[in-house]
């Protein structure tokens, strides 16, 4: 049985950028071999030294790293029974874990992990924690520390999420969709989200009408928490 490593003499980079710059790094890449693609289940999980999603919204993605690869996937969260209108297969924990246990060698040194996705809109919002809570105890049971950006937040305006990871790089590259994109209403065109060298410029709201914009500059981490109600980084990641 693993254990979590008490000193980490080595750290993953987790990079924000600009859905341009995800595009440029992602764009001589086979979709059938890096992509991690649609119809998003267990079955579409990937193996590889570069891997990319996209469109997360409120599908659950993550990826499990060692030294020489990462193991993605990208999750629906449809129940059985809504899975069968869009000829998909719904939400599956055990086939999930079972995938990723094929996948995976458990004596890997260095093994980490990372989770991205999900909505909990409000405090006691339910959607799909309970199958977030699910994936995260996989990770748990196994002693597999995870950096986690999860739960996102009722934020009045929701761009999607895309995952790259590079292993000669070892870094995780983060975007969203809203990235240097103009809101349309906004007379002086500010963009809605913009990443660049010197940080974050990011927007939120009120909860309710008019909702009230208020322009925030911050770092990477400032942004991923007024997105998501869970954002932590294991003791093997770290923010470029």
């Amino acid at each position: 049985m693993r254990t979590q490593l008490d000193n980490v003499n080595f750290t993953s980079k987790i990079k924000l950028i600009s859905m341009s710059s995800f595009n440029d790094k992602t764009k001589c890449l086979s979709p059938k071999i890096h992509e991690v693609g649609y119809p998003w289940n267990a079955d579409t999980m990937k193996k590889g030294k570069k891997l990319f999603t996209t469109q997360i919204m409120d599908c659950i993605a993550g990826g499990i790293i060692d030294n020489n690869s990462i193991t993605m996937f990208h999750q629906c969260i449809l129940n059985q029974k809504n899975a069968k209108k869009y000829r998909q297969q719904g939400f599956s924990i055990s086939k999930l874990e079972r995938r990723i246990l094929e996948k995976i060698d458990l004596t890997k040194e260095n093994l980490h992990a990372f989770i991205l996705g999900g909505f909990q809109l409000e405090d006691n919002s339910k959607y799909n924690v309970r199958q977030l809570e699910k994936i995260k105890q996989i990770f748990e049971k196994f002693h597999i520390p995870y950096s986690i950006f999860a739960a996102r937040r009722d934020v009045h305006f929701f761009g999607k999420f895309a995952a790259y990871y590079d292993n000669k790089e070892d870094t995780l590259y983060i975007s969203n969709s809203l990235t240097d994109s103009y809101r349309l209403s906004d007379d002086k065109k500010d963009f809605e989200l913009e990443v660049n060298d010197k940080g974050v410029i990011y927007h939120t709201y009120t909860p309710k009408p008019p909702y009230i914009r208020t322009k925030h500059e911050g770092t990477s981490e400032d942004f991923l928490k007024s997105q998501f109600r869970q954002v932590k980084l294991s003791q093997f990641d770290e923010f470029a």
